[in-house]
């Protein structure tokens, strides 16, 4: 796509206008929101074209959503659906779940419109300085056919694969984010209350051979995406560790919540027979439910 071809921004908030701004610079955009002032602006500072009615899309070959909730896409598709090109693909950047997205495709079925997601991993300033990553899920073909904007949008990108698996991504890892946010506010806590140097304790746990890295990068990486529990440290020993971590909330007068019920998962795995395997064996748990924490190995 060139300069002189149009990508509709439909949602102009928090990043739907840093959004805009960066496609600005390579191609020509038409925009909407139900604020007009803030349509008013991205005409005034970007150039952007206001989209007035469905007439204005007919040449519109990408669509970038970036509203607040599925129901505001699902909105605008049922709008616009009928004056796009059939070959025009829409790109869900908001932060929604896969059903969403697929709700969005089932939707647009019968036009040969495609959807794809690529959720935004960034704050503001990060989508402004170029920083910003892209979750892309969707076909192959209608990726490539908006390759150019995403591009624009951000360099940086992982393709997830199948449609909902970028939006996916995004959700999984924003629960890994504001679960562990949790741990860290209770450790601050215990480590305030135990006299502990916070500064000191922020290298620690940033250190790559343990801390918050560790877990990842060796236990889930290496042992329970490897199915290899041999060795290591026993789970057994993890959940000792775990009961002194407990006492220790207990007697500086801590609340502990997600630690607390993490601990319940290690009483459950001792229970399951798993002690004397490396703790990374908590997995195993999720299999014996039915829901395998990574696919069967290929060594297995």
């Amino acid at each position: 796509m060139s300069h002189t071809e149009n990508v509709a921004v439909y949602g102009l908030g928090n990043m739907g206008y840093p959004i805009a701004r960066r496609l600005a610079r390579h191609f020509s955009i038409q925009v909407a929101d139900l604020d007009s002032a803030r349509v008013e602006r991205a005409r005034a500072e970007l150039s952007a074209m206001p989209i007035r009615d469905g007439g204005d899309l007919s040449g519109t070959r990408v669509v970038i959503l970036s509203l607040p909730s599925p129901k505001a896409s699902l909105a605008v598709l049922r709008q616009i659906a009928s004056h796009l090109p059939a070959d025009a693909v829409v790109v869900e950047t908001s932060t929604v779940n896969p059903e969403d997205v697929q709700a969005c495709a089932a939707l647009l079925e019968s036009t040969g419109i495609r959807i794809i997601d690529a959720s935004v991993m960034a704050g503001v300033s990060q989508m402004e300085s170029g920083d910003a990553m892209l979750l892309v899920g969707g076909e192959p073909e209608a990726v490539a056919q908006c390759a150019g904007v995403l591009d624009a949008i951000a360099p940086r990108q992982i393709n997830f694969g199948g449609l909902g698996a970028g939006a996916a991504a995004k959700v999984i890892n924003n629960a890994v984010a504001h679960a562990v946010m949790v741990v860290v506010a209770e450790a601050g806590s215990m480590a305030t209350a135990a006299g502990v140097d916070c500064d000191k304790l922020v290298q620690l746990l940033s250190d790559s051979r343990m801390g918050l890295h560790r877990p990842l990068t060796y236990r889930y990486a290496q042992r329970i995406m490897q199915d290899d529990y041999e060795g290591g440290m026993p789970l057994d020993a993890a959940r000792k560790d775990s009961v002194l971590a407990l006492a220790l909330g207990q007697n500086l007068g801590v609340p502990l919540f997600a630690i607390q019920a993490s601990h319940s998962v290690y009483e459950m795995a001792t229970t399951a027979g798993y002690g004397r395997d490396d703790y990374a064996a908590i997995a195993k748990l999720w299999s014996d439910w039915g829901r395998p924490v990574a696919p069967a190995s290929a060594d297995a």
